[in-house]
This record gives structure tokens, C-alpha cells and sequence, in this order.
């Protein structure tokens, strides 16, 4: 008997929050027993893949890397061009997926051409805030552009409060269903035991606040420096991530006269074991779509706090791990109070974003819409 396919579709696997969730859901479905294949449209690989998972890459190359959101025809054609490339090499080198999940918007976009069938759209942020400008450039335009990429194919969100967004803005196009990140507790905390050890980063067991992110303005790197100036600094702020803002953040440190209590890690492969090893891991995001950092630190039972966000972190944390978006004043506060408190800031994972089961939402939805194509 022939194993049930299921296709995951990204632009590469970069060491983001959505392909976290491809590498965790993929891993989810090889233990099920499917044949998982992930199709990446670049080579880019910073996250690692099980090795049982088949990756495959069709490249889109330069031609298709502008990022202009104008459907105009030129940009139309070339992505119609890429979408039939990749029908016609899943068809021939994977077979017929029973669920296809494509991941991120330029992937959107480009399978909105294909005449695959079984595809759901994952967004992973909120769609209003993603192309903020380009809606106050040319709202009309911008709207019908939207509607019909994410109208093209049912779409899943990663938090209810994004999905509330994407239905706001563009209205019921299509079927749309909350489904959250997973969370892989068994892998977070084998990879949490693994090398390097904190050691090597001149750090201490349960003596630092971490903040894990790219150096983007929606994590809110500013504010967190801002915020942790105006504390006692009591533990030293350390800083995981990469971006085109980690020059003008370091220059920020040195001008808050606190570069002195601040680490640059850089990029982490594996940022567990200097999650696990954290006293308090703080967001401080404009918005995000899920807050995977969150999850992580509950995993390894780390006390979390976080900017109150559009759209993920209100349906992760209570209230009182939470602080209004530019609130300077009230995340030193916040900081201060969940360092003398650590355990009050605590929070369980829920159960429910286990791998298997988020898997099985997926499955679901997929089954219900392949049920009602069927009858049409």
C-alpha cells in the first residue's frame, strides 16, 4: 500500500518561527508514517531537517526574488511560470500530496497559479501589518491583490487573533481555521541538553534574560533596550538573533551607557540550551502571528513575559505576563518584577500544541475540504 503523501512548501529553510513550524509538523507526520517531502524554493538552510524527510528544490532564481507587491503582469507571469514548474516536478519526482501546506506569503502567491489540489495556505503573521505600507500606498490595488492570493486556496492561522485580521481585511474569501504552531517538547528539551553549553558564552545557569529574534522592527529591540535601561540590571541581557538592525541595536547599547550588561550571540542553530538556562525570556514584539519563542520557553519550563501584541501572545500568556506595546516605563517595571518573582511568571505549555495533535488538525481540515470539493 502506497504511503499518503504530504508536500510542505516554504521559500527556504531559514531559522524563522514558520520554519520552525515546517521542520516540527514535517518531523510530526514521519512518525505517523506519511512520506513528507519539504519543496524549498532556495537552497538557504539554516534549520536542520530529519533526515527521514525528503527535501527537494525547485528555484525560482533572481528574476522572482523582487519584492514588489504590484500584480502586475510581468510579475504575474513569472510566478504562474514558477507555480507550473512546481506542479509539474510534484507530480513527477513526489507523486499526488494528499495535503499541501504552503508556507509564507511569496510561496502563497506563487501556488495561488497551481493546479495542485489539497493546498492549504499556513500564514504566519497578520496580513494587515505584513503589508501595512503597501495598504496605505494603494489600498484598492493592494486589497485585490490579497484576495486573490489568499482567496486562491483555503487558509490556516497560526492565532486566532490573525486570523480575525485576515478576515477584517479581505472578508470570507475562502475557509479559513485557526491551527497553532506545534511544539515539540521532547526535541526542544533533547536539543536544550545538547552543546554549547552556556559556559562558552561566559554565561551563568539562571543569571541572564534572554531575548531570541531576528534584529527586525516588529521584535522591538529598541524598546527592550530602553526598557532594560531603566532597570537595576540586576542580570545581564543577552541577545539571540541576526538582522539589518544588530549594528544600529549595538549602537543603541552604547548610548544607553549599558553595553557593558548586553550580549550579542548572533545567530544560534540550536538557541535551547541558552533558552533552558535563562532566568526570563522577554518579547518584546510590535506584532507577531504566534510568538513562537513563547511555547519554547514554556516547554523548558522558563518564566516568559511579553509585549500584548497583535495577534499571538494574549492567547498564549495571562495577563499579568503582559505589557502594552511601547510601554517603556511599564516593561522595566515588568521586567523588574518577573526577575524578583520568577516562578509567578511561569507558565505551563498547553497540551494541545503537541506535534501529533496539531498534525491532526491539519489532516482534518484537509479531509473536510477535499469532502466538500468532492460533493461539489
Amino acid at each position: 500500500m502506497t504511503q499518503p503523501i504530504i508536500l510542505l512548501i516554504l521559500k527556504a529553510l531559514e531559522g524563522r518561527g514558520a520554519e520552525r513550524m515546517v521542520t516540527t509538523l514535517a518531523r510530526a507526520y514521519i512518525q505517523m508514517d506519511y512520506s513528507v517531502h519539504v519543496l524549498c524554493l532556495e537552497d538557504t538552510q539554516e534549520m536542520p531537517l530529519d533526515p527521514r524527510i525528503k527535501k527537494h528544490i525547485v528555484p525560482y532564481y533572481e528574476v522572482f526574488a523582487q519584492q514588489q507587491l504590484a500584480p502586475d503582469s510581468e510579475q504575474a507571469n513569472a510566478y504562474k511560470a514558477v507555480a507550473e514548474r512546481i506542479d509539474f516536478y510534484v507530480l513527477n519526482q513526489i507523486g499526488v500530496p494528499d495535503l499541501i501546506l504552503a508556507n509564507i506569503y511569496k510561496v502563497n502567491w506563487i501556488m495561488a497559479y497551481s493546479k495542485l489540489a489539497n493546498i492549504v495556505n499556513v500564514l504566519h503573521t497578520a496580513v494587515s501589518r505584513q503589508f501595512q505600507q503597501q495598504l496605505s500606498d494603494d489600498t484598492v490595488q493592494t486589497i485585490a491583490h490579497l484576495k486573490m492570493v489568499y482567496g486562491a486556496h483555503p487558509c490556516s492561522c497560526v492565532s486566532e487573533g490573525s486570523r480575525q485580521d485576515l478576515l477584517s481585511l479581505l472578508g470570507q474569501v475562502t475557509k479559513t481555521l485557526t491551527i497553532y504552531n506545534p511544539c515539540d517538547i521532547v526535541d526542544i528539551n533533547t536539543k536544550a541538553a545538547q552543546t554549547p553549553y552556556i559556559e562558552s558564552f561566559g554565561l551563568r545557569d539562571k543569571e541572564y534574560i534572554i531575548h531570541v529574534a531576528s534584529f527586525d522592527s516588529m521584535k522591538g529591540h529598541r524598546d527592550l533596550l530602553q526598557a532594560y535601561a531603566k532597570t537595576e540590571r540586576k542580570l545581564p541581557l543577552v541577545l539571540v538573533g541576526k538582522g539589518k538592525l544588530e549594528a544600529e541595536i549595538k549602537q543603541l547599547a552604547l548610548q544607553l551607557n549599558i553595553s557593558d550588561c548586553v550580549r550579542f550571540l548572533g545567530f544560534q542553530t540550536n538557541p535551547y540550551p541558552l533558552i533552558a538556562s535563562a532566568a526570563l525570556m522577554v518579547l518584546t514584539s510590535k506584532f507577531e502571528g504566534f510568538g513562537y519563542v513563547i511555547v519554547e520557553a514554556q516547554a523548558l519550563g522558563v518564566p516568559v513575559i511579553s509585549t500584548d501584541c497583535p495577534f499571538g501572545p494574549r492567547e498564549l500568556l495571562p495577563a499579568k505576563n503582559l505589557i502594552s506595546v511601547g510601554d517603556i516605563d511599564g516593561l522595566a517595571l515588568l521586567m523588574g518584577q518577573a526577575i524578583d518573582n520568577l516562578t509567578h511568571y511561569t507558565v505551563p505549555l498547553n497540551q494541545q500544541l503537541l506535534p501529533n495533535h496539531i498534525a491532526q488538525q491539519y489532516l482534518a481540515f484537509g479531509s473536510v475540504l477535499d469532502l466538500e470539493s468532492n460533493e461539489r
